[in-house]
């Protein structure tokens, strides 16, 4: 149903309500050739690029964030580095098409000392991956800005403000915001700051983003994201709690349907983790859909790894409802 007020759920009982009829199969760990020594995780989905399916992973040793991206193919059952496409100091890579251009982007850490300071998310364009050229850059830290070419040639963006201004205000990490520009030449670090906030996601200390969009047949925004908080345990342990989730958004109205989880770490078989707290992580590429109201998921886990399974499309029944 979409409402001008949703009102949120805490993630705790999404992701319960989630596992209560869980339908996820064919959950597998994507492997990686050819970068032995290093982490491959955060991936875009696969896109189409010169002829050829490709798709873009964050690359960096476990013990360290200084990450880059490469472009991989997938081979035998493998991805394998693209050995003559560019890479980008760049982390959590993601892909759109846009007037049948390839929209590519990624968070840029601005280090000072070996330590960060600061992010951006910068963007390219191109026909293909190996013409990407640079066109924008998002305001300071902000990571999930995302983007979707609409039916009337306009471009949505979702973005996700966070600090201490959303905390005072909202009582949340992160929230997500949303605006219309004409074109991908209006997006700027002015007009993604000032996007109007959509409220109903996440309850306060609880935070998310939109992590790819899709246009749906009856003209609304499908959004694939992440929820998230932090569980505080004993002997000062805490763990981050990131699931995979959806909803849907009227770009005309801005009402939108209830956030739901579509997937979560232990669907996936049991592996290594960036640092312990990360043990329960994953952060959405997206999804690419199938006949059958199925759809594939592709995911990071725990900061270290990529995993794809197979998931019920979650916006079949978005797609059902009445503008």
């Amino acid at each position: 149903m979409l409402t001008a007020n949703v009102q949120p759920v805490s993630a705790k009982d999404l992701y319960h309500q989630f596992k209560s009829n869980q339908q996820v199969k064919c959950a597998e760990f994507l492997q990686v050739k050819g970068l032995e020594g290093f982490d491959v995780y955060n991936p875009s989905v696969p896109f189409m690029s010169h002829g050829e399916w490709v798709i873009a992973g964050r690359v960096e040793r476990r013990d360290s964030e200084d990450s880059t991206v490469v472009f991989f193919r997938e081979e035998g059952g493998a991805l394998s580095p693209i050995a003559d496409a560019p890479r980008f100091s760049l982390q959590d890579p993601f892909v759109t098409m846009i007037d049948g251009q390839i929209v590519f982007g990624g968070v840029r850490v601005i280090w000072e000392n070996d330590r960060i300071v600061s992010w951006v998310t910068d963007f390219y364009r191109g026909s293909s991956i190996y013409d990407l050229k640079y066109f924008a850059t998002g305001p300071d830290h902000m990571k999930d800005i995302r983007l979707l070419g609409l039916a009337d040639g306009r471009i949505a963006v979702l973005t996700r403000p966070l600090g201490e201004a959303v905390f005072e205000a909202y009582g949340c990490i992160a929230m997500i915001g949303f605006v219309v520009i004409e074109s991908l030449d209006q997006l700027s670090p002015e007009v993604i700051a000032n996007a109007p906030v959509l409220h109903g996601h996440f309850l306060p200390r609880e935070w998310g983003g939109a992590n790819q969009l899709h246009l749906l047949k009856n003209g609304l925004i499908g959004v694939i994201g992440h929820i998230a908080y932090w569980e505080h345990l004993e002997n000062d342990d805490h763990v981050r709690h990131y699931y995979s989730s959806a909803f849907a958004l009227d770009p005309e109205t801005r009402h939108m349907t209830a956030t739901k989880v579509i997937c979560s770490r232990d669907c996936f078989p049991p592996g290594d983790a960036k640092r312990p707290d990360l043990r329960d992580v994953t952060f959405t590429a997206g999804i690419v859909r199938q006949n059958g109201g199925t759809a594939e998921i592709y995911t990071g886990l725990n900061d270290c790894q990529i995993g794809r399974a197979v998931i019920p499309d979650p916006f079949t029944e978005y797609e059902q409802l009445v503008r």
